[in-house]
């Protein structure tokens, strides 16, 4: 007996985990001596009138994936049981219309079954993932008890629901994936499908959205940057007017000499070295005391002023004995 994965037919005769499979009238006037091109299973997405659904989302795939002769046996013998007695053998397969077509050739248990009409209908067993995609063919059946209200069953034994199915229900999903409504048909879906396959973005037509022309980009990156340039000179002559501020404030109030103005102004060549300076000037004494120079100039016969006490004190301290 084969033992699936997911096999696409219904029965309680086995403990494999079994899916679906479709069922089809033979054509009236079939040639048991002749091949015949019969349609296997559609195209896209299909459901049962059970409710259950597949998608043959990649028939090209599952053309490729399957081997090549597979058996047409008597209700599902061969999936279903250990016989695997041919009646015949499906040799070619083919996308034509919305299906995938099997071309079968009946041998001679096949010839006598239909040269004796004892068989009406016949069906193809695919095997499917557990998200119900289609992956191969395995096998065709002939049957008389379709089960016409599940066309997705062969036989009329089993018309179960398995929980894997209930559980994972595909179409909703695949419609809602789609962006269709729920109550999309199957043509609907499939042509989304294809138009979702065929549909290519043209390379020469970016998504304005995410894309800006490059004339557009240099300018913008251009002017960004006289921007930034522009920001940063005023910046640089703001701080420079603050370092100048505070050095002359700091040599205004006897903070620190004259002479060292330089040092003290490539200390503040940073915001946190101007921050630093002015913390420092805020809690330091004076340093240079009053320079004692007469606050008037000199009288204009020539005559200096007189020297203050103090500066008399230290001339007399060097010996100078002032007239």
């Amino acid at each position: 007996m084969k033992k699936h994965l997911y096999t696409a037919l219904n029965s309680t005769s086995q403990s494999d985990t079994i899916v679906t499979t479709l069922c089809r009238s033979l054509p009236s006037d079939i040639n048991a001596e002749e091949g015949i091109w019969l349609p296997l299973v559609p195209i896209g997405a299909f459901t049962g009138r059970d409710g259950r659904s597949w998608i043959n989302s990649d028939p090209e795939a599952v053309i490729n994936n399957t081997t090549l002769p597979f058996v047409l046996d008597i209700d599902h013998a061969s999936e279903l049981t250990a016989n695997t007695e041919a009646s015949g053998w499906v040799t070619q397969l083919k996308i034509q219309e919305d299906h995938i077509f099997g071309w079968l050739e009946f041998n001679a248990l096949g010839k006598k079954a239909i040269d004796e009409k004892r068989y009406k209908f016949y069906s193809p067993a695919f095997n499917v993932t557990k998200d119900n995609v289609l992956l191969d063919l395995s096998s065709m059946g002939l049957t008389n008890k379709p089960n016409l209200y599940v066309p997705a069953l062969n036989k009329a034994q089993d018309n179960q629901t398995t929980p894997q199915q209930k559980d994972d229900p595909m179409l909703p999903e695949l419609l809602a994936a789609l962006g269709l409504s729920a109550d999309a048909d199957q043509a609907t879906a499939l042509n989304a499908i294809k138009a979702l396959k065929t549909a290519k973005p043209d390379p020469q037509m970016p998504d304005l959205n995410h894309f800006v022309p490059q004339a557009t980009h240099s300018q913008v990156v251009t002017e960004l940057n006289a921007a930034n340039t522009k920001l940063a000179k005023l910046e640089t002559e703001k701080h420079n007017e603050a370092v100048e501020t505070a050095l002359n404030a700091a040599i205004k109030d006897k903070k620190i000499a004259p002479a060292d103005r330089e040092f003290y102004a490539n200390y503040c060549s940073t915001e946190q070295g101007l921050a630093d300076f002015n913390k420092f000037v805020s809690t330091k004494a004076p340093v240079i005391g009053d320079s004692n120079l007469p606050d008037k100039p000199a009288q204009k016969d020539g005559k200096d002023t007189e020297l203050n006490s103090e500066q008399q004190g230290i001339l007399a301290q060097m010996g100078v004995v002032l007239d």
